[in-house]
């Protein structure tokens, strides 16, 4: 037909914008739905409980602390005990430092001997455990 208009650049414009939006709005849907889910490292520790010593241990008090693996695999968690002020404190084989390696979902138990100095009272020791992934 003679005499029919033709769209403006601007309209052009706006038709590539908005291909160009939608093209992006999928690809950015497709990463998020498709990405692999996090297997990041995380190690609860629980708090130190008051457990019996084992015979022959030599130590005044012992205290029981559960690690779980609560992240996405298997990791090795590198503990460390924390004495108190006043006290000596190691785990059970004398160690200060112990590395764990823990499946996803899997609790350990660690056992910490603590001998107090004569001059001071008991108190339990800290344990940490930062974890990377195995």
């Amino acid at each position: 037909m003679a005499g029919e208009a033709r769209p403006s650049p601007a309209y052009y414009i706006a038709l590539g914008l908005l291909t160009f939006g939608l093209v992006a709005g999928v690809s950015l849907f497709l990463l998020l739905a498709a990405r692999p889910h996090s297997s990041g490292t995380s190690v609860e520790v629980g708090s130190p409980l008051p457990t019996s010593c084992q015979v022959g241990g030599h130590a005044t008090v012992c205290y029981r602390v559960t690690v779980t693996n609560t992240g996405g695999g298997a990791v090795l968690a590198s503990c460390q005990v924390t004495a108190a002020t006043g006290t000596e404190a190691t785990f059970d084989d004398g160690l200060t430092v112990k590395n764990i390696p823990l499946l996803q979902g899997q609790a350990r138990d660690l056992l910490v001997n603590v001998v107090a100095d004569q001059s001071s009272t008991l108190a339990e020791p800290t344990v940490s455990c930062p974890a990377e992934a195995a």
